[in-house]
Formats: C-alpha cells, sequence, structure tokens
C-alpha cells in the first residue's frame, strides 16, 4: 500500500511539472558603446564614452592609439589633442567574457559662421537686416564683428542688426579672436526707391494675427515666412507653398524635416533661398531632391544619413555649404560643386561609398578636412586652379581612386589627404606646391612621385607603407632632393 501511494506521489509531481509552461532564457545582449565614430575639435569639448547593456559591476579599461591626436581618461573621457586620427579602444569585462570595442575619433580644427538673413544679402539704402553667427567647436569663445565700409553701412554688435546707408557692397566679417577663426557674408547695397514727391496719407493698417497653415508651423523674419515645422511626421510626401497667407516662403529652419524615415519626395518653391541644418537628415526613404535655382546657403549636415538619396543637383548660385551636408548618404553617384562654393567644409561627402565621380569648378580654393573620406568608388579628381589648399583626410580611404590631376595654383596638402589611396600608382605634384604634409601614407601601390623645387617642407611619414618600388623625381639640390636622400628614398633628378 506504502508503495502504491509513493508512486501515485511521484506522478502527481510529474503532471505538475510538466503542467508549467516552457521559459526560453535569453542569452544576455553584449554591451556596446553607443558610438563607434566621433568628431571633436581642437580646443573643443570633450566626449564622455557611453554604453548600451553594460552591466553595474562590469569593468572597463580605455586606451587611444594616438595621444598626441586624442587622450582617454580612467573614466573615459575623450579629449581632443591635436588635428588627426585616432582610436580609442574600450575593453569590457563582463559575465566572465571580454569584449573588446573601438570607436574611430577624429579631431579637426573649430570653425566659425554667419547665417545669412532669410531676406538674402541685397539690401536697399535703409534697410535693415539681423544676422546670426555660430562657432561649431570651440569651448571658449571671444568674439567680434566687423564692417568693411562703415559709409556703406553700420553694424549694431549688441542687437546685430545690419543697417544700409549708401550704395555699393559691404564684407561683414563675425571673428573668434581666440581662435583667429572668421567667416564672412557679402552685402550688395542698391540706391533706395525715390519717394513720391507728395507722400499719401498713410492709412491705418490693423494688426491681425498670422494665417494658420494645416501642415506648417512657420515665423516671419523681415517680412518672410521661414517654415520651422512639420505637422505630421508620417508624410511621404511634401509640397512647400510658396507663400503663407501675404508671406513669401524663403527658408527652411534647422530640422524641420530631420528623420522622417517615409519621406520620399520633396516639392520646393523657386523662392527659397536658404536651407537650414539638418533639415533633411536621416530621411531614408528621399531618393532625388531637387534645390530650387535661386538658394544661396545650406546649412551642416542638411542631408546627412539620407541613405536612398541617389541623385541631387546643386544650384549654380549656392555660395554657402554645411559641414557634412551628405556625410553618410552612401547612394549618391555623382556631384557637381557650384562655381560659388569657396570652401568645401569638412565631412561633406564622408561615407559616400557609391560616389563616383565630382566634378569641381573653378572659383574652389580650399577642401575642408575628410571632405571624401572613404568615398570607396571614387575613380578620379581633377582639381581647379583656383585651389590651395587640400586639408588632412580630405580623401583618406578613397580605395578605388586611380588618377589625381594636380592644377598649377595648390600651394598645401595637408596630412593624411590621400592616405590609404591603394590604387593610386603615379602622382605629379605642380609647381606652386609648397608644403607636402604626411599626405601618402598607405598608398600601397604608388610607384613614382614628381616633387617640384617650389616644395619648403615634407611630413614626417609622406610615403610611408607606399610600394617597395616607389621612386622620388626630383629637383638636384631642392629641399624634396635633400629629402630624399636623408630618408635614403630611391630618386632620380629631372
Amino acid at each position: 500500500m506504502k508503495n502504491k501511494k509513493n508512486v501515485f506521489f511521484a506522478l502527481v509531481v510529474m503532471i505538475a511539472m510538466l503542467a508549467q509552461p516552457f521559459v526560453t532564457v535569453k542569452a544576455a545582449a553584449e554591451p556596446t558603446t553607443t558610438v563607434t565614430k566621433k568628431t571633436l575639435y581642437v580646443g573643443g569639448d570633450n566626449y564622455k564614452i557611453a554604453f548600451k547593456n553594460l552591466a553595474a559591476d562590469a569593468k572597463v579599461s580605455y586606451s587611444s592609439s594616438d595621444t598626441k591626436i586624442a587622450t582617454v581618461t580612467k573614466t573615459g573621457v575623450v579629449k581632443p589633442v591635436a588635428k588627426g586620427k585616432a582610436t580609442v579602444t574600450v575593453q569590457i569585462t563582463q559575465s566572465k567574457k571580454k569584449y573588446k570595442r573601438t570607436i574611430a575619433v577624429t579631431v579637426t580644427n573649430p570653425y566659425v559662421k554667419i547665417t545669412s538673413p532669410a531676406s538674402g544679402t541685397t539690401l536697399k539704402v535703409g534697410d535693415t537686416c539681423t544676422l546670426t553667427a555660430k562657432t561649431y567647436g570651440l569651448k571658449n569663445t571671444s568674439t567680434k564683428w566687423t564692417v568693411s565700409d562703415t559709409k556703406i553701412a553700420k553694424f549694431d554688435a549688441k542687437t546685430r542688426t545690419l543697417t544700409a546707408l549708401k550704395a555699393g557692397t559691404v564684407k561683414v566679417t563675425f571673428t573668434d579672436t581666440i581662435s583667429k577663426k572668421s567667416h564672412s557674408v557679402t552685402f550688395t547695397v542698391k540706391a533706395a526707391t525715390p519717394a513720391p514727391t507728395k507722400a499719401p496719407t498713410p492709412t491705418p493698417v490693423p494688426v491681425e494675427d498670422l494665417p494658420e497653415h494645416e501642415l506648417y508651423g512657420y515665423d516671419v523674419e523681415d517680412g518672410y515666412a521661414v517654415i520651422t515645422e512639420i505637422f505630421d511626421s508620417t508624410v511621404t510626401s511634401v509640397d512647400i507653398p510658396k507663400k503663407i497667407g501675404k508671406y513669401t516662403v524663403t527658408a527652411i529652419d534647422d530640422g524641420v524635416f530631420e528623420a522622417l524615415y517615409d519621406l520620399k519626395t520633396v516639392k520646393m518653391p523657386s523662392t527659397i533661398t536658404r536651407i537650414g541644418d539638418s533639415a533633411f537628415a536621416s530621411c531614408e526613404s528621399l531618393t532625388s531632391i531637387t534645390i530650387p535655382s535661386g538658394v544661396t546657403q545650406m546649412g551642416d549636415c542638411v542631408f546627412e544619413y539620407c541613405t536612398s538619396l541617389t541623385k541631387l543637383t546643386l544650384p549654380e548660385k549656392l555660395e554657402e555649404m554645411g559641414y557634412g551636408m551628405f556625410a553618410g548618404c552612401e547612394k549618391l553617384a555623382s556631384i557637381q560643386i557650384p562655381k560659388g562654393i569657396e570652401f568645401l567644409p569638412e565631412e561633406t561627402f564622408l561615407d559616400c561609398v557609391s560616389l563616383k565621380t565630382v566634378t569641381f569648378n573653378e572659383g574652389l580654393k580650399e577642401i575642408g578636412d575628410n571632405a571624401f573620406e572613404n568615398c570607396t568608388a571614387l575613380a578620379a579628381v581633377a582639381f581647379p586652379k583656383s585651389l590651395d589648399t587640400i586639408y588632412g583626410y580630405a580623401f583618406a580611404g578613397c580605395t578605388s581612386l586611380a588618377k589625381v590631376t594636380f592644377a598649377s595654383g595648390l600651394e598645401s596638402i595637408e596630412d593624411g589627404a590621400f592616405e590609404n589611396c591603394t590604387k593610386l600608382t603615379s602622382v605629379t605634384l605642380p609647381s606652386t606646391l609648397t608644403y607636402l604634409g604626411s599626405s601618402f601614407s598607405g598608398c600601397e601601390k604608388l610607384s613614382s612621385v614628381t616633387i617640384p623645387k617650389s616644395v619648403e617642407d615634407i611630413g614626417s611619414g609622406a610615403f610611408d607603407y607606399c610600394s617597395e618600388s616607389l621612386k622620388l623625381k626630383v629637383k638636384k639640390n631642392s629641399y624634396a632632393y635633400e629629402y630624399a636622400v636623408d630618408e635614403e628614398m630611391p630618386y632620380s633628378t629631372y
């Protein structure tokens, strides 16, 4: 009897266990850093490394590949030191497992920028406009405004108001006196329309509320409408109106359409002259867009991470392009830089891996840091005579770049400008070049470089990790000749 009871009890326990639901134990998520790339500025803010899925008891250590570029503290604070690139390595021990994470740190120079008014840069005598300026990447600043000709226009630095006084052209400059960075905007002042001999008696105009728009929010600046927001974040198509009420729409403010993931098509009126920072950033479904011909200014990161964007034509009147404007546009195939662009800013086309052709026009003077870095489909570039400086890492990692045509007029090629361009086989530098930084390191197929006698300085490691058959062509008794002798590099004279 006792055995029967034991068997019965065992059966009950078994049935109870089988009745319990099965529980699937999920593997713990691996710890990662929230970013794998970070851009910092010389003299700018530090960056505190942040994590996802980091356990409270995890042990973390940090190191920097180049402390001359960026350092990292024991608590994970990355500090910019000098322009260049470094890799911060993070070692994590969590749940008895070890993980290694890296962050690619780019340290670049800070810069300043004036935002032109929505009404444009043409004024009539007596007109006023308000200017704004921004300092990018600077921690401590001391700024001032100057006007090139106070007879043509005066500027009130407290209210940032420019008043047109006399017909002519005038340059307004915003300067950071600590970093010596500056940016200028030129205004054209035209004569005022003559007043009628007898002014009519003014009719009182009642003050009325601004008319509302069903889709857009907006502000009125200097009598023109600036689109500031969109009320429906699920739209797939937008058609920006030419007017809202009696106000002509001339500008799109910062971030208006940012991260509208379903947005596919955009129509803009011909009245638009300015597009603000990140206006269309991360619009992942946007495939093409037409920029109105009257646009003269486009801000930072306007189309950053528009990962489906394949086609875009920049207007001929464009005078100012912002930092990182097309960074991460991985399907953009070709671009033509308008002739009004004098400076192509930092990271403009960073990681545009499908970009095959770029056309530069005369007028371009400088190509900024990392401007075309990792454009791995770019096969050839030809620079205009107006270009005088190529900044650091501008074409680094362009692994398909096989032909580079330099024009007379170029004076400086800075560190890393063509680093790891692994298909580049020969280079002829122009007769105007005076400085060659550590520019061609990692160009493993580079076998011939012609260096003119005008070069006065060559950076350390300029040709590290190039082809073993690399031979320099230099002028007898020039700086490049002495460099080749001192570095024990094969050379010939011409």
